[in-house]
């Protein structure tokens, strides 16, 4: 029984090994991921829309780096209008290009 236990030592080591492998190597693609300009801009509609009917919204397609302090991370600038007591009121954003989480939002005055 030791003999055979001993022949699949290696060929368990380089399964466990491989598994381990897969696990790590699809985390770190997952991590390089971004999110399309679209999936930004449907995920911030969606979320001013709880609020009231969106009219107009735009989002670029190429993302800009910015550099703030030491970092440097790649966003996507995009805008949205909706009417706010009866008037059509202009917000810009700025998103971060991997997690679309909103870095950046101004209200502008028209």
């Amino acid at each position: 029984m030791t003999n055979t236990f001993n022949k699949f030592l290696p060929l368990m080591f380089g399964v466990l090994t491989g598994f381990v492998g897969g696990i790590q190597a699809s985390n770190i693609l997952k991590k390089n991921e971004q999110l399309t300009p679209q999936q930004i801009l449907n995920n911030i509609k969606n979320s001013f829309q709880n609020e009231t009917p969106v009219q107009d919204s735009w989002i670029s397609v190429n993302p800009i780096k910015i550099r703030k302090f030491a970092l440097t991370t790649d966003i996507y600038q995009g805008g949205i209008s909706r009417f706010e007591d009866n008037q059509i009121v202009r917000y810009e954003f700025q998103a971060d290009a991997k997690t679309g989480s909103i870095l950046n939002l101004k209200r502008i005055d028209l």
